[in-house]
């Protein structure tokens, strides 16, 4: 039923959304970069590499990465900081999402 793939996407993302803020939480509080985002971020794309449309997980992983924060950090950084951060995240994301899929298939 659509309402239990809904529900499922709910838990999901109300799982992941809190995780996200205790992993950057931490990690700030440990490091100027925010390499809680990064994290969650590559996280995030590995696993949605290697889920297959599950509701759960993209609820999960919807609310686990992050693309506002990422934004809001990059306006925060200088332009060389910036642009660093810019290519590790899209490299790293994309390899996780490449890995993933690698994974099982």
């Amino acid at each position: 039923c659509s309402s239990d793939l809904l529900l499922l996407f709910i838990v999901g993302a109300g799982i992941g959304a809190p995780l996200r803020y205790a992993i950057d939480k931490v990690a700030r509080a440990r490091s100027e970069f925010p390499i809680g985002i990064l994290f969650v971020n590559v996280v995030g794309s590995f696993i949605l590499g290697i889920s297959h449309t599950n509701y759960f997980v993209m609820g999960f992983c919807g609310a686990f990465t992050t693309w506002s924060a990422f934004a809001l950090d990059l306006n925060r950084q200088n332009k060389r900081s910036a642009a660093i951060n810019v290519v590790v995240t899209f490299v790293l994301c994309i390899a996780a999402v490449v890995a993933g899929k690698a994974l099982v298939s």
